[in-house]
């Protein structure tokens, strides 16, 4: 009998070992890692750079190693085993639980006692612990299926959500790091995907889309198909509302043309890098682009025919603004006109008559129109 409680109680040990092992390697490596990064980013203040797959790896041995240390000094092998997980885990929740304000608040904050209380906490329960195991009174009952098999586990899966609970789960931070990482690494394709379907945003998120498609060339015809804040204000980083983490601001301003000593807003910076010739190819993009983001469709007329022939070769967003330009303006300083487009127009507009409740009405047109200029024009505040 003792020879298969033991064997029973191996089986449960492993069967915590490796839900432990599988849930803290792929927490760390699949929704964590850039999470982590940016961490390491401001610790380091960027002398060095975090890797996904070592960094995961590495941080569950370590835990581990720390779960078999406990356990060996608990010596809690039946009914509280699980329990012996928990600094391990409680530590994975304390390492993740990162604000968007990393940068400018303390990593631990008031873990740094609160941690300690709760370990000395958790040494009180372990001693009664190990006082009650010698008491139980052996069932028989062994293996995957076993009462002390699942009680187990469910100890383990209430402490990963737990886990779940204390780490960073803000989507748009999240888009965020995880679009400046890419970025980082000079792959501003794959950084145009992050989030695309998603309607969480910020302007800091806005201004990294906006970055991104223009590095891929992509701005002018992909811009409005994003959820979108902050107007032409959040194009461009002010160390506040509109910020980055981790990728290099002089990058972004190499990409424009130059920075200025003189602080200034987006907007302003564009017109005047260009009325100073130091402005890039993309950079008149930018220009047209925050003109459109401030629904300043005169401004934006009055500049296109600089950078652009008026033909179909336009890019997809500067097509729809001169629709609505010409359908607003009784006397258009450029006349365009588009079979397809005017006839997609005129849907949208029948589409919006159709639903009387402001609700309804949004609903139906962001379903349809959502990747449009006209939808952000008439809709987006």
């Amino acid at each position: 009998m003792i020879k298969t409680t033991k064997n029973g109680t191996i089986i449960m040990r492993v069967m915590c070992a490796i839900f432990f092992l599988l849930f803290t390697f792929l927490y760390l490596f699949e929704y964590q890692a850039d999470i982590l990064a940016v961490t390491q980013h401001v610790l380091a203040h960027g002398v060095t750079h975090y890797n996904r797959t070592i960094g995961a790896v590495l941080l569950t041995i370590i835990l581990w190693v720390l779960q078999l240390v406990i356990f060996g000094l608990s010596g809690l092998s039946r009914r509280f085993h699980a329990l012996t997980y928990l600094p391990s885990l409680l530590l994975l929740g304390v390492l993740t639980d990162v604000t968007s304000h990393v940068d400018q608040e303390p990593y631990l904050g008031n873990w740094l006692w609160g941690f300690p209380l709760i370990m000395a906490g958790y040494a009180g329960v372990v001693w009664v612990c190990r006082q009650l195991e010698p008491l139980e009174q052996s069932s028989g009952d062994v293996g995957v299926f076993s009462r002390i098999s699942w009680q187990n586990l469910l100890v383990m899966v209430v402490m990963a959500l737990v886990v779940c609970a204390l780490g960073n789960s803000d989507r748009t931070f999240h888009f965020r790091m995880r679009m400046e990482e890419c970025m980082v690494k000079g792959n501003f394709a794959e950084a145009t995907q992050v989030g695309v379907k998603e309607a969480a945003t910020d302007s800091s998120l806005t201004m990294l889309r906006v970055w991104a498609l223009s590095e891929n060339h992509m701005l002018g015809d992909r811009l409005f198909s994003y959820p979108l804040v902050g107007g032409s204000d959040a194009m461009l980083p002010n160390g506040a509302s509109v910020k980055l983490m981790m990728a290099d601001e002089r990058k972004l301003y190499a990409h424009l043309g130059v920075v200025f000593i003189q602080k200034m807003r987006p907007r302003v910076y564009l017109e005047t890098l260009h009325k100073a010739h130091r402005a890039t190819a993309a950079a008149h993009d930018w220009l047209l682009c925050a003109y459109l983001l401030d629904r300043d469709l005169n401004q934006f007329v009055r500049h296109l025919a600089k950078y652009y022939p008026i033909n179909e070769q336009l890019p997809k967003h500067y097509k729809e603004a001169l629709i609505i330009y010409k359908h607003t303006t009784s006397h258009p300083l450029i006349s365009y006109y588009n079979n397809v487009k005017e006839a997609d127009y005129d849907d949208f507009q029948d589409l919006g008559d159709k639903y009387g409740n402001k609700r309804e009405r949004y609903t139906a047109l962001r379903d349809k129109y959502g990747d449009t200029y006209w939808f952000y024009y008439h809709y987006k505040r």
